[in-house]
């Protein structure tokens, strides 16, 4: 996960990991990333003995404004990627999702930060 972050850096201009746990195949990842203009990613990824996984990834602008959630909480079972989904601009409005890990969320960031 580290390692993914770091290929980004050329956007990024801070981050701060706040929680990481890794023992066999338990998880437990959060942190937040401050972007060049100023907006900011917050991270939650679990991984479970099971194999499952629980994650959102909160990206908002520079004064707070949810730009994209992507998460899988199974609130929402008639989107057809269900149980990844995004919510753009607010928390009702819910879309179908196929960035599902930090990887797609990072290039979809970077490809809509001006000058990245």
């Amino acid at each position: 996960m580290l390692n993914l972050l770091k290929r980004y850096m050329p956007i990024v201009s801070d981050c701060q990991v706040e929680m990481y746990e890794h023992e066999s195949f338990l998880f437990r990842f959060k942190a937040t990333v401050i972007f060049v203009d100023c907006s900011k990613l917050r991270i939650k990824e679990y991984r479970f003995s099971d194999g499952s996984r629980k994650y959102a990834y909160h990206w908002e602008s520079a004064d707070g404004i949810l730009k994209i959630r992507w998460d899988n909480a199974e609130h929402w079972p008639n989107v057809p990627t269900f149980p990844h989904h995004k919510h753009l601009d607010s928390s009702d409005n819910v879309h179908p999702s196929t960035e599902t890990d930090l990887e797609d969320v990072l290039k979809h960031i970077a490809s809509n930060i001006k000058g990245a």
